[in-house]
């Protein structure tokens, strides 16, 4: 017997998609495909599973002829099957569903990116999103219970919640935990939990419009067990908001959850900036393309905007560079401002870029690189953009804080360029960086101790450098802010109350590292520091500053200008390179001269240009302002 031949695709017309009907349980995996208009559909479920890069060898029929699919979708489809009969305890049976693998000719770039386009509408229209974890396991049980006493707990002391806001913010401590009734940390179901979010399904990023955008809370299918999403969003939120989601026993991959849910509830849009910078760190893709694309149905722009602009239209034609060289260029033209620049690619062979599991020889240096990374987030710098969530009637925006002011809150002036990939930007030659100090040596172990060598060794270096009209106490004030990149308010924390902590901490390393070493200032011998700091840290917690401080300075240099300012800034950082101010950015850019133009090296914090100085020298005819090309 002749072996079926396999599947060809008919056109598929622009407003039209494509639904499997399913077979009923049996030994054959089979189904059929039909083409519909997007606006008359039947009764149909949408699927979200994970992508595997296993063979696509199993057959499914479908009309006489085979298409070939993964073994870990035909999983799913023997799953779907199941629900096919009237008894399967859902108030419609599956009859029809959308799965992307099956519905989208994948050969076929054009269908490919038209389908894209019709994602969010595809997932918001479907009865449900039907999430597929993969078959179960031993441990999965005991783990989706403890998630459900999480939940319980959280309707228990939060009965009213609508939203995560709505759950008191605490820091976590061990008192707090063990009130909760939560298991014991070295209980076996903190393992099981952390092995179920393993599951390769919370990390990808498609599944972020797939559930945030679904009409009905989607179901989760894990083997023949099912949960419902909204259960695991609600534990995901109170663990944020009770300081869990920091800790090294509870998966990274909860914050996708927490992100995704939040996203769904909010009930504003948010910016394709906000989107790519709350997800690009921690969600994945088969083609990185998707990075922007698996976005583009929940971004704002692309629904109040009066049309949609081509940078924000899915091309596969295109290569990975095009297509985030066109969506950074497009988010600084239409926002005036800079802070999509945060991840910029930078200098080539940049730490960061060896971080990641991709690299594009042709990306600029001023183009956020959204690539997958081979790490954990705890392992990327922190971003000095931060993430506003959405207000009432106004989407989640990307920008920076009240006190990053270094531009004036001035716009960005963008002039055209006949090269996409350069940027030609109006900004100010502020300051050269003359020494560049690494915080802390790769080859180190991880821990206290090295930490504490790194702080000592950077505070040595920068003592030579305090001006004499430089009061010793405004200098340590300044060296704190620089290595927390005065982000405080990230910690629950003050302006007053982080001086204290960080006075703490440089009083604990410098007294039992022989600080009379230290050399000389201005207002005496080593002994004259200890002194002033053991006035300045009462009440102050050194734990506190230090935490703060190791988030920024990780993968970050500690940097001192010509004009001996101090700060941090890309670990790519050289004695030579321009402190720029840039029109349209809350902080400094590190530049690299070259030939033509400028490399873009990245973002940075510098104690004396974060308040507008450079643009009040500019405005006193101290300093010119120039077109910058970024290359």
């Amino acid at each position: 017997m002749e072996s079926p031949p396999p599947y060809i695709y008919s056109h598929l017309a622009g407003d039209s998609i494509r639904l499997l009907g399913l077979s009923t349980p049996s030994d054959c995996l089979s189904g059929t495909l039909k083409s519909v208009k997007l606006n008359d559909t039947p009764p149909y479920f949408a699927l979200s599973y994970a992508w595997d890069k296993q063979t696509q060898n199993v057959p499914l029929q479908v009309d006489g002829q085979v298409l070939s699919v993964s073994p870990s979708l035909r999983d799913a489809i023997r799953r779907l099957q199941w629900l096919t009969t009237e008894d399967a305890a859902l108030d419609t049976p599956v009859k029809w569903v959308w799965i992307d693998r099956i519905c989208i000719n994948q050969e076929d770039f054009s269908e490919r990116s038209r389908q894209v386009q019709l994602m969010s509408s595809i997932y918001s229209q479907a009865i449900k999103t039907l999430i597929w974890l993969g078959p179960d396991f031993e441990s999965c049980s005991a783990a989706w219970q403890l998630i459900d006493q999480i939940y319980i707990l959280l309707q228990r002391e939060n009965p009213g919640a609508t939203v995560a806001a709505d759950i008191p913010f605490q820091m976590y401590s061990d008192r707090n935990h063990e009130a909760t009734g939560l298991p014991a940390w070295d209980d076996e179901l903190w393992r099981h939990l952390r092995k179920l979010f393993e599951l390769p399904w919370f990390t990808r990023s498609w599944i972020i419009q797939e559930v945030a955008v679904s009409r009905d809370d989607p179901i989760i299918l894990h083997g023949q067990h099912r949960y419902q999403w909204h259960r695991l969003g609600w534990a995901s939120s109170w663990l944020r908001r009770n300081g869990y989601l920091r800790l090294a026993q509870i998966p990274n991959q909860m914050q996708n959850v927490d992100t995704i849910f939040n996203i769904g509830r909010s009930g504003t849009r948010w910016r394709l900036d906000a989107l790519l910078v709350a997800t690009s760190i921690k969600c994945h893709a088969t083609d990185q393309r998707d990075k922007v694309y698996a976005l583009l149905g929940l971004a704002a722009e692309n629904h109040c905007l009066p049309s949609v602009p081509d940078a924000l239209r899915a091309n596969y034609e295109l290569e990975v560079a095009q297509v985030y060289t066109r969506v950074a260029l497009f988010l600084v033209r239409e926002y005036k401002t800079l802070s999509v620049l945060t991840r910029a690619s930078g200098v080539s062979g940049d730490a960061s870029q060896a971080l990641r599991k991709y690299k594009f020889e042709r990306l600029p240096s001023w183009v956020p690189n959204w690539c997958d990374f081979a790490v954990m987030e705890r392992d990327v710098a922190k971003s000095l953009s931060w993430l506003f969530p959405p207000n009432n009637a106004n989407a989640a925006t990307l920008g920076f804080p009240e006190h990053y002011n270094a531009s004036s809150r001035l716009p960005a002036k963008v002039f055209e360029s006949p090269d996409q990939s350069v940027l030609r930007l109006s900004g100010l030659k502020a300051d050269i960086v003359v020494s560049s100090t690494q915080f802390a040596d790769k080859l180190w172990p991880s821990g206290g101790h090295a930490r504490e060598y790194a702080f000592q060794r950077l505070w040595k270096a920068t003592l030579p450098f305090l001006p004499e009209s430089k009061s010793l106490t405004a200098w340590i004030a300044s060296w704190i802010k620089a290595t927390t990149a005065e982000q405080y308010l990230l910690s629950g924390s003050s302006a007053e109350q982080i001086l204290k902590d960080g006075s703490a901490y440089l009083l604990d390393i410098l007294s039992r590292h022989e600080h009379q070493q230290i050399g000389s200032t201005t207002q005496g011998g080593g002994q004259d520091i200890i002194g002033l700091l053991r006035e300045l840290s009462m009440g102050g917690d050194p734990e506190s500053y230090s935490s703060l401080a190791s988030n920024f300075c990780l993968n970050r240099r500690f940097i001192i200008t010509s004009k001996g300012c101090i700060g941090i800034g890309p670990e790519e950082t050289q004695s030579g390179d321009l402190v720029s101010v840039i029109f349209g950015g809350g902080v400094p850019y590190i530049l690299r001269k070259q030939e033509t133009g400028f490399v873009f090296v990245g973002e940075s914090y510098i104690h004396g240009l974060m308040s507008g100085e450079a643009v009040q020298a500019w405005q006193r005819g101290d300093l010119a302002e120039e077109i910058l090309e970024l290359r």
